[in-house]
């Protein structure tokens, strides 16, 4: 049975002759795929709500939009994320603009992701990496027009417009994105839950939950296929998002990503900058005392590798420069975070071999140093020194990190993945030197919020183990894996250690040893020619070692996602589709105590989807949360340092629309 070249874009597999062919999720070792074909059959705002579709990713939901990525449960300054291999950094303290945030899917062709310590060619992939990749120009002249739309007044039209020559390809791109904030199943908005000093005033319950314009060009040059030069830009223009999660939103949010590559037969280079301008504020909220943040981020680095057969040599280096100041009610302005700067530099190699017909070898190893430090002039002092008994803003650390992966196929119908893993993470610029003394908003009941200038580099030692049976209508595949992160960087109730007279009491962070397990399964078979079902299981649980010297008294790490299985049949005859779906999450009672963290009961929702293509017309239609179900996810609300409590819920019945043209 043929297929059409586009069908096979559109549909999570295709088929030939009654044969499964994966295209959502190729699984090679650690890696999997999704593309963007694959986001736009579901009604994702963003990369994180997309990635839940891959089992084992979750999403840490702050409002309706610009969601954090959680792999494993390993998240924030734990994962690595990229945009074609090069850097951006968040520039909000609580991370209203994670790194994924700043990119429209119609600027993806697909997201890449590395499950584990498994990738020695980037810094940062310590519980895994996502590395975004933009779509690139086809041969000829060809244009492509997005529209999606759906509830609560959702709204993103987008094109493409490109050209590919022999020596000569260009590229332009546009996106909005427009929404009002989501009802929940309860028919209430999602602006309604916020209590107390943080519920939003009566006039702004139903203002832009978010609006935000995209553009993005490329532009290369090449000479064969080991020759060539490319320059890419995107400038992302956000406005008016609202983050219940929070105690503020962000009226302002402006990134810039600048990219040069170059390739001349064995080598590539990379070279980028990318700046993030970032402002949020309680204007919205009844809270009487003003509260207002504004920070930036800049990152400068680069990238040159060398390939040579099974060999590849490289060094990174990069820059990340942050800087935010808060101010409180009366209080001055405070740098919280005080002009800091994280300096790393790697040198790495990685050897693939096929050491027999039925046996892969990937080895690799890198040495990284890197240097944090904060400006002598702006960052607090006396606060480290009340809680931490250390006045010291600078510190380099050089380690190593590596892994080993092999890959046995006994037959053409089984695989086995056996991978060794090992990487350091050094804590971040914010972990070690952010620093907001609150000792004079006694009205606000809050202590304060202060780095940890003597935080060690946590080091992760993985071992992951997969197997994979594939037959002509069936692919079942299971991973298992245990991850044992000494120093874990984690958050806790820090008293002070010198009276200063500055506080008692504060928010921080420390280093306590931690453990995870898991593991991760797909079933994918057909039963008939035009029949499928497609299922999966992720699990994870997190202890660490209790200290109450430190205030860590119970042994469950927190914000561990819990145990969710999902399943969907699928009618697909290549021309159109349609697909149920069903998603459970069992009640997760693993809670950190110490941080005020609550127990999430279990839920299950069904969604429906339906599909049709025309020539170059794609129309995809579903409605998500069929049944109208009120239910929190576990990651809904925040934990630490600068905890609000408010639990923000998923949303209730969801319909969408997505049209593509193409031309």
């Amino acid at each position: 049975m043929k297929k059409k070249t586009l069908i096979l874009l559109l549909v999570p597999f295709s088929l030939k002759a009654g044969e499964i062919v994966l295209e959502k999720v190729e699984i090679r070792a650690s890696k999997e795929v999704l593309t963007e074909a694959d986001v736009r059959e579901s009604s994702a705002k963003d990369p994180a709500e997309a990635l839940i579709r891959i089992e084992g990713l979750w999403k840490l939901r702050k409002g309706g939009i610009a969601n954090d990525i959680v792999l494993r449960s390993f998240q924030r300054e734990n994962l690595n994320v990229l945009f074609d291999g090069a850097r951006i950094y968040q520039a909000c303290p609580n991370r209203m603009d994670p790194p994924a945030f700043h990119i429209d899917f119609s600027e993806v062709k697909e997201i890449e992701i590395i499950k584990g310590p498994f990738d020695v060619k980037n810094y940062g992939v310590f519980g895994g990496g996502v590395n975004i990749k933009t779509a690139e120009p086809l041969p000829g002249f060809h244009s492509r027009v997005n529209i999606a739309g759906g509830s609560f007044r959702y709204f993103n039209p987008s094109f493409n417009l490109s050209y590919g020559g022999k020596n000569f390809y260009s590229l332009i791109g546009y996106a909005y994105r427009y929404s009002k904030p989501y009802r929940t199943g309860e028919g209430k908005r999602f602006t309604e839950y916020p209590t107390a000093s943080n519920a939003y005033k009566s006039n702004f319950l139903n203002s832009t939950a978010f609006n935000i314009n995209a553009y993005w060009a490329k532009l290369g040059f090449k000479r064969g296929k080991d020759k060539k030069v490319e320059i890419s830009y995107t400038a992302q223009r956000i406005r008016d998002v609202l983050y219940p999660y929070l105690m503020m939103d962000s009226p302002k949010d402006n990134a810039d990503r600048l990219n040069l590559k170059l390739n001349y037969k064995h080598v590539s280079v990379i070279l980028y900058y990318s700046y993030v301008y970032h402002l949020m504020n309680n204007r919205k909220r009844v809270n009487p005392t003003f509260m207002e943040t504004t920070a930036n981020s800049k990152t400068y680095g680069g990238k040159i590798q060398y390939r040579a057969k099974s060999l590849t040599l490289g060094v990174e280096a990069f820059k990340w420069d942050w800087k935010a100041k808060t101010k409180m009610g009366s209080m001055p302005y405070q740098n919280t975070i005080p002009d800091a700067t994280f300096v790393n530099l790697g040198l790495f190699g990685e050897y693939k071999e096929k050491l027999s017909n039925n046996l892969k070898l990937v080895a690799g190893l890198r040495v990284d140093s890197s240097q944090t430090s904060a400006d002598s002039n702006k960052a607090n002092r006396d606060l480290y020194y009340t809680y931490h008994g250390t006045k010291d803003i600078s510190r380099k650390d050089t380690y190593p990190s590596g892994n080993v992966q092999i890959l046995y196929t006994p037959s053409s119908e089984f695989e086995i993945f056996a991978g060794v893993g090992y990487a350091v993470r050094v804590p971040s610029v914010q972990e070690r030197y952010f620093a907001l003394n609150r000792s004079g908003m006694q009205e606000m009941m809050m202590g304060d919020w202060v780095g940890n200038p003597n935080l060690k580099p946590s080091k992760n030692t993985e071992i992951d183990i997969s197997f994979t049976w594939k037959t002509a209508r069936t692919n079942i595949s299971t991973t298992v894996f245990y991850s044992y992160v000494r120093d874990f960087i984690t958050v806790n109730n820090q008293n002070s250690v010198v009276n200063t007279g500055l506080g008692t009491k504060a928010r921080s962070y420390t280093n306590t040893d931690a453990r995870f397990i898991g593991m991760e399964a797909k079933i994918t078979t057909a039963i008939t020619d035009y029949i499928f079902l497609d299922s999966g299981l992720s699990y994870v649980k997190g202890k660490k070692d209790t200290d109450p010297l430190k205030n860590i008294t119970d042994e469950d790490v927190a914000e561990i996602p819990p145990l969710r299985v999902r399943a969907s049949l699928r009618y697909d005859t290549g021309i159109y589709f349609a697909e149920l779906e069903g998603i459970a999450s069992a009640t997760q009672n693993n809670v950190d105590s110490d941080l005020g963290e609550e127990k999430t009961s279990g839920w299950g929702i069904l969604n429906l989807k339906t599909g049709a293509e025309y020539r170059n017309l794609r129309l995809i239609a579903g409605v998500e949360n069929i049944f109208n179900k009120f239910y929190y996810e576990h990651l809904s609300y925040l934990r630490d340092p600068f905890s609000t409590g408010t639990k923000i819920p998923e949303p209730g019945r969801n319909l969408y629309l997505n049209i593509s043209y193409v031309f």
